[in-house]
């Protein structure tokens, strides 16, 4: 014998998968960022960064100037 539905179990079944679906892509971070929330460095991360890597990034901000630039970046060559 076959079962009739009713009319609403399919959108309720339906809505279940939905849910479900939603909560697994929220609980792991969804596209792939894996926890690292809006592209922001962790403390371990800017530690990690290297002087040089950090200045060009200072420069490239506009949060120094070319001449403070090209003193900083001769004096980490030196190191």
């Amino acid at each position: 014998m076959t079962k009739h539905y009713q009319r609403g179990d399919a959108g309720v079944a339906m809505l279940v998968v939905m849910v479900a679906l939603m909560i697994g892509f929220f609980w792991h971070g969804g596209m792939g960022h894996g926890g690292n929330r809006g592209g922001h460095m962790s403390a371990a991360d800017a530690a990690a960064k290297s002087p040089l890597a950090a200045l060009d990034e200072a420069y490239t901000r506009d949060e120094i100037g070319r001449e403070e630039y090209l003193r900083k970046r001769e004096d980490l060559m030196r190191r």
